[in-house]
């Protein structure tokens, strides 16, 4: 069960990076996602800015846990910055800039995370 509630920060930070992908990606995945019948939530798209940030807050949840298993702020530190900028974005001032840094460094500190939890002797002998 904890192995599973680690993971909710990694989950969180590839859902926010996908749902706002690059442009240089956005014709790719406008084809591929009108061809699965994805055109249909067109409708809801303004709903996508509280999603991303769900998620968001989804990737802090799991980097909380994660630093709980393994004491290292760093990873704690950079999704919790990475979060507040996504509510800058999407709440105060639309930066693509700002964004995608934003997105980038959620899936860094996902990776991060994930380097510290399997270097971490002590969460060896929790477990």
């Amino acid at each position: 069960m904890k192995e599973s509630l680690l993971s909710f920060g990694g989950v969180g930070s590839s859902v926010s990076a996908v749902a706002a992908a690059a442009p240089c990606c956005l014709p790719f995945l406008a084809s591929v996602a009108s061809t699965v019948g994805l055109s249909a939530l067109l409708p809801y798209s303004e709903y996508i800015a509280y999603i991303v940030q769900i998620f968001g807050l989804l990737a802090v949840f799991g980097a909380f846990l994660s630093f709980r298993k393994h004491g290292k702020y760093g990873p704690l530190a950079l999704t919790v910055v990475c979060f507040g900028a996504l509510v800058v974005v999407y709440n105060i001032s639309l930066l693509g800039w700002l964004l995608y840094s934003a997105l980038v460094g959620l899936v860094v500190s996902a990776i991060w995370n994930t380097l510290e939890a399997r270097r971490c002797n002590q969460c060896v002998a929790q477990a």
